[in-house]
């Protein structure tokens, strides 16, 4: 044995707690893979802090860490682990001796002050060693990467530098999306430095990139509101600018976010309740208000139907998977054909089955297209050329009983079959369990975007097989977000939200989720 490392050994075991004998033997017998993991995890678990035997240990253990990465992954993992006190000790060592921090480290270490900025305010040496960290980087480097960038924003909301902290999320987005944290995390710091007109900006922004509102947003959001304003009914109004936001958006906010909304109602002497609604009848159980649909106007339509072929056929990706060609036969099709009263989404519809034949796949299609015939509905059947190779009799069937297209296999069939629908006129219907996340958001502008959304809810059916039962689901009855009866509001929240990273509704309702606000002389 190298001398180095025989006394390392005996270091190591007369450094080591009392009860790490054992500990010491569970990790011998548990790792297996990367014995440099296995060890750090066991040390944290252990509590030992003696640093440089720390890390030559991981060194002398096969695995991915090195002379240059080493710091940098011990501290990350102590922050991922919540081992803070550990980490703090662990980079006051760092700063002692070493000059030039590695970037894993110094991202590790502003990780670390912004988790601790959640507990207690942070020192003077800390705060200082993240605006040195900010006037370093930037006199390094002119723009930051989008990782190193996302840390340090965080680093510089928790010492409220929110001006900073701007022009490093504007470095973000040279390289990428932010964050929903990167956001919300920002756009709460200036809500908490009472920048309020700086916050608004940033939440339309925020979300035109996809980001909904975390729940860290409506807390401070709230705390502002009470602190700006002291009478009650200012108070209200501003609160209800809240609501306002998130029904304009139709935006499902965490559980956290809506405990924070009913303590501050209960709070000024309103009634406030999680509730169920009926599924049948769309009431809430609670104050017994029924739930509105807001079906589209004949502007909105229009609006959608002027829009709707540029967005999702010419002004999308669409011609790098598909022709002209096709495109000018599927639009001199339409033409021809419509309007229809259901468009069927072949292709999803048969894949209801998973992994059945294509037999059985076409004799599911059959049974939807007769339960619309039943009811002398004009139907178009809209799939993909390989399906014409399923069932040969199956398909004469159905194209004897619908219209039909069908578009090449490597084109999008998605953008085809809302087209046809809206096209069709404002009575057309659609089948298919595709939420089509991904057409709306290819509508950049927020108003048809949530026309778009509206549409869907009003127009969609989707259909379900459970063991031999078929099941039809008609489109929605109610439209599901946050509404206003009665001077006060239904809120729609989400019950598990892991990661907190805020939802877009998605058109399947949680009946079981919402919050009930109203004046306590509104039953």
């Amino acid at each position: 044995m190298h001398l180095k490392h025989k006394y390392l050994s005996i270091w190591t075991k007369f450094l080591l707690p009392k009860h790490s004998k054992n500990s010491m033997r569970h990790y011998g017998n548990k790792c297996s893979g990367d014995d440099q993991i296995g060890y750090l995890n066991w040390a944290l678990e252990t509590n030992l802090q003696d640093w440089s035997i720390l890390k030559n240990n991981i060194l002398n253990k096969p695995g991915v860490m090195n002379e240059k990465n080493v710091d940098g992954v011990i501290i990350k993992t102590m922050v991922r682990n919540r081992k803070l006190d550990s980490a703090l000790s662990f980079a006051n060592h760092l700063k002692s001796v070493n000059l030039n921090l590695s970037m894993g480290a110094t991202n590790g270490i502003l990780s670390l002050y912004y988790e601790m900025a959640k507990e207690k305010p942070l020192s003077e040496p800390e705060k200082q060693f993240i605006l040195s960290t900010y006037n370093d980087l930037y006199a390094k480097f002119q723009v930051l990467d989008f990782t190193t960038a996302e840390i340090l924003l965080h680093a510089l909301c928790a010492i409220d530098d929110w001006k900073k902290a701007l022009k490093v999320l504007n470095d973000i987005k040279v390289s990428g999306t932010p964050s929903h944290s990167a956001y919300s995390t920002l756009i709460g710091t200036l809500f908490r430095n009472n920048k309020e007109k700086e916050a608004m900006m940033l939440i339309s922004n925020s979300l035109s990139d996809l980001r909904p509102l975390q729940h860290y947003v409506y807390k401070e959001w709230i705390e502002y509101i009470r602190r700006k304003y002291k009478s009650k009914d200012k108070i209200l109004k501003n609160l209800e600018k809240i609501s306002l936001h998130i029904s304009a958006n139709f935006a499902v906010i965490s559980e956290k976010a809506a405990v924070e909304i009913k303590k501050n109602y209960l709070s000024l002497g309103w009634r406030a309740d999680f509730v169920k609604i009926d599924k049948k009848s769309f009431q809430c159980l609670c104050c017994n208000d029924t739930l509105k649909c807001f079906k589209l106007t004949k502007e909105e339509f229009e609006l959608l139907h002027k829009n709707i072929k540029d967005k999702l056929i010419i002004g999308s990706d669409l011609f790098l998977k598909t022709s002209p060609k096709e495109i000018q036969s599927f639009m001199s099709f339409v033409d021809r054909t419509a309007p229809y009263d259901i468009v069927l989404d072949a292709l999803n519809i048969g894949y209801t089955l998973g992994k059945s034949s294509n037999i059985d796949r076409m004799g599911f299609l059959k049974t939807v297209v007769d339960h619309f015939n039943r009811q002398n509905k004009r139907i178009l059947l809209l799939g993909r050329k390989h399906m014409l190779r399923w069932h040969n009799k199956s398909l004469e069937y159905l194209m004897s009983k619908t219209c039909s297209f069908f578009t090449e296999d490597i084109s999008q069939d998605d953008p085809f079959f809302i087209t046809a629908a809206i096209l069709s006129g404002p009575h057309t219907d659609i089948v298919s369990k595709d939420l089509l996340r991904g057409h709306k958001f290819m509508l950049k502008d927020q108003v048809l975007k949530q026309i778009f959304q509206r549409w869907q809810w009003e127009h969609q059916w989707k259909v379900f097989l459970a063991g031999k039962r078929f099941t039809i689901q008609p489109p929605l009855q109610f439209t599901p977000c946050a509404q206003k009866n009665q001077e006060g509001w239904h809120l729609p929240f989400e019950r598990v939200t892991v990661d907190d990273k805020g939802l877009l509704h998605d058109g399947i309702p949680d009946y079981d989720s919402w919050l009930c606000i109203r004046p306590n002389n509104v039953k």
